[in-house]
C-alpha cells in the first residue's frame, strides 16, 4: 500500500482524476434531483406532510453533499497543488460527504420499508430492512468519526474495513429484502385475480425491481471492490469517487418512483372499475391530489410506485 511520501509516487490519473470525473457526474445527478423535486412539489402538493418532509430531508442533505464534493474537489485541485503528500488523509468535506451519504439512504431505505410495511401488512420484514439500515448508519458515523482524526490514508482503509464492509453489505440486504419483498407482493396481487390492473400491476413490479436493482447494486459493487483494492491511497480515491455517486443515484430512485404516478393519472380516471381494483393494491397514506387532478378521488398514490 502506498502513499504519496514522494512526488514520484503521485499518479493524478488514478487519485485526482476519478474523484473529478464521478464529481462532475454526482453535479449532473444532483441537478436532475433539483428537476425531479421541483416536479414533485409542484404536481403533489397534497401529499402527506411526512413524505414531504423526507423529500425536503433528502433535498438539503443532498445539497450539503454536493456543497462537499465541490470542497473536495477545490482541496484536491487547487489547495494541494504542488504538495501530494496532503492527499494521505481525507479532504474534511470528503469525511463530512461520507457522513452526509448515508444519512440520504438511511431515509430513502425507511420509506421504502414503510412501503413495505403497508402493501404486505407484515410487520417482520419491514422491522429488519430497518433494523439492517440502522446498522449501516451507526457504522457510517463511525467511520466517518474516525475519519476525520486519521492520520494516514493507508492504515485507515485497513482498520476500518471491517465496519466499511458491514456498513455496505447491510445496505445492500436492506434494498434487496424490500426490493423482493414488494414485487412478491404485487405478484400475489395481479394473481389475485384483480380485473383490468394486470397491466398496471406488472409495470409496477418492473419498476421496483429496477429502482431497487440499481441501488443494491451499486452497494454491493462498493462492498466487493472494497477488499480487494490492491493499493492504497490511488486506489481507494477511485472507490471514493463511485461512494460519491452513490447517494446521488439513491436519491433520484425516490423521486422518480414517487414521480412515476403521474403516468397513472389518466390510467386510473378512465374507469371507476379500475380505480376500485388499484385501490386495493396500492399502499394507503391518506394522500390526495390538487383539486386540479381528474383521479382527487384516486387515494393512496404517494407509495405506489
Amino acid at each position: 500500500m502506498n502513499s504519496f511520501k514522494r512526488a514520484s509516487d503521485f499518479n493524478v490519473s488514478l487519485v485526482i482524476g476519478p474523484i473529478q470525473v464521478c464529481g462532475l457526474l454526482s453535479a449532473a445527478l444532483f441537478g436532475c434531483l433539483a428537476c425531479q423535486s421541483y416536479l414533485y412539489f409542484a404536481r403533489f402538493r397534497s401529499d402527506h406532510l411526512a413524505l414531504k418532509a423526507s423529500v425536503s430531508a433528502v433535498i438539503l442533505i443532498q445539497l450539503g453533499h454536493f456543497v462537499c464534493v465541490i470542497s473536495m474537489l477545490w482541496t484536491m485541485t487547487v489547495s494541494t497543488y504542488g504538495d501530494p503528500s496532503q492527499l494521505t488523509v481525507l479532504p474534511l468535506a470528503a469525511d463530512l460527504a461520507i457522513s452526509l451519504s448515508g444519512l440520504t439512504v438511511f431515509i430513502v431505505q425507511s420509506f421504502y420499508a414503510f412501503r413495505l410495511w403497508r402493501l404486505t401488512g407484515n410487520i417482520f420484514l419491514p422491522i429488519l430492512c430497518q433494523v439492517l439500515s440502522l446498522i449501516a448508519q451507526t457504522s457510517t458515523f463511525v467511520v466517518t468519526a474516525r475519519a476525520i482524526s486519521m492520520t494516514d490514508l493507508a492504515g485507515f482503509g485497513n482498520n476500518q474495513m471491517l465496519l466499511i464492509e458491514l456498513s455496505f453489505v447491510a445496505r445492500a440486504a436492506c434494498d434487496l429484502i424490500i426490493t423482493a419483498g414488494i414485487a412478491w407482493s404485487l405478484k400475489k396481487k395481479r394473481d389475485s385475480g384483480i380485473g383490468g390492473t394486470v397491466t398496471m400491476i406488472d409495470r409496477l413490479i418492473k419498476w421496483t425491481i429496477e429502482t431497487g436493482l440499481v441501488t443494491s447494486l451499486m452497494a454491493l459493487t462498493l462492498a466487493t471492490w472494497f477488499p480487494n483494492l490492491k493499493q492504497l491511497p490511488s486506489g481507494f480515491f477511485s472507490w471514493i469517487g463511485l461512494w460519491l455517486l452513490w447517494p446521488d443515484v439513491v436519491g433520484n430512485s425516490l423521486l422518480a418512483s414517487l414521480n412515476r404516478r403521474l403516468l397513472f393519472r389518466d390510467r386510473v380516471s378512465r374507469s371507476d372499475t379500475q380505480t376500485f381494483a388499484l385501490n386495493t393494491i396500492v399502499l394507503s397514506a391518506g394522500a390526495t391530489q390538487s383539486p386540479a387532478d381528474p383521479s382527487e378521488n384516486f387515494k393512496d398514490r404517494d407509495l405506489l410506485v
